[in-house]
């Protein structure tokens, strides 16, 4: 009789196969055998894979020198997932990960019509969603209707657009001021915008109440579509908006900036002053985090830059 297999066996085929060889050596190792005993413990996917978050960034630092140790107990009876040091230097690492798996067959062929909105001069990132049937005509409306939406619309605005019939046609929404002079389009599903960053706070709320104290803490947030940073950004920073308590840099009518709604926002969590991240990628061995530094935070230069070099983006 065939014994039960345990979560590295059955998800390898969404697995990195040296990750998972790298993983399995980890059984008899101090401080991280209990990482591997809980992978293989873990048969429900939402667990395992938030495991396997862990896992990957645990064998990125390994792989940069640090000496680890797997869930490290705060004196309030919390746990940080892991102790990072170097032998001089240490912080907490708490890892967390929004599973945001969509529908996989659901996947928009663009229409060359839609290269109008790029036109648009006006220097917002703007997303569109459209009914995947349209004909060409219907296409038309819907392309008429976003430009002139646009045109007028402000950080934040959305607007669902309706055919002669009535029927739904397709939706527009001003996501973000960016650099640019003209529209910078993103596509959305056909079942409407994604908008992650309530479940991206209640995730960073939730890592800080296991921080350890008088200590350096970093919490990584994890998420499958390259799209999730901006509403990670938005949960730790502040949703974008338009602001007229200031003066528009050179050259634009408009100054944006974010709302008072971030994670980070005034006083707030005071001890939290870095946190990033990840796109997270099962099936590739490499992990880079987006890391984002909280301006006037308690942190020294030579820190920033450890953690930069632990985990941040390449540069060049």
């Amino acid at each position: 009789m065939r014994g039960v297999e345990g979560g590295l066996q059955l998800f390898r085929e969404q697995l990195n196969p040296d990750v998972v060889k790298d993983v399995i050596r980890w059984r008899d190792r101090e401080g991280l055998s209990a990482l591997c005993a809980a992978l293989q413990a873990h048969t429900m996917r939402k667990a395992f894979f938030d495991t396997f978050a862990e896992a990957m960034i645990a064998r990125h630092l390994l792989a940069k020198g640090c000496r680890l140790q797997f869930e490290v107990e705060t004196p309030a009876g919390k746990c940080c997932d892991f102790e990072v040091s170097d032998g001089e230097r240490r912080f907490y690492l708490h890892i967390k990960r929004l599973d945001t798996e969509r529908p996989s067959h659901r996947k928009l062929t663009a229409s060359s019509r839609l290269r109008v909105l790029e036109r648009i001069e006006r220097p917002y990132i703007v997303a569109v969603r459209w009914q995947e049937d349209l004909t060409d005509e219907a296409m038309q409306q819907f392309v008429t209707a976003a430009s002139v939406f646009i045109l007028q619309a402000r950080v934040g605005d959305e607007q669902v657009v309706h055919g002669a019939d009535h029927r739904e046609l397709g939706g527009v929404r001003i996501i973000a001021p960016w650099e640019g002079r003209r529209v910078s389009l993103v596509l959305g599903l056909p079942t409407g915008f994604i908008d992650d960053t309530p479940r991206m706070y209640k995730l960073l709320k939730k890592a800080y109440e296991q921080f350890m104290p008088k200590a350096l803490n970093l919490i990584l947030i994890c998420s499958s579509f390259e799209e999730d940073v901006d509403d990670f950004e938005s949960a730790l920073l502040g949703e974008h908006i338009e602001r007229w308590d200031t003066f528009p840099p050179r050259g634009r009518r408009i100054a944006h900036g974010r709302a008072e709604d971030g994670f980070w926002e005034g006083e707030s969590r005071i001890n939290s002053v870095v946190a990033g991240w990840i796109h997270f990628k099962p099936s590739d061995e490499n992990v880079c985090a987006r890391l984002c530094f909280r301006e006037g935070g308690e942190l020294d230069p030579e820190s920033r830059a450890w953690l930069d070099e632990l985990l941040g983006e390449p540069s060049g």
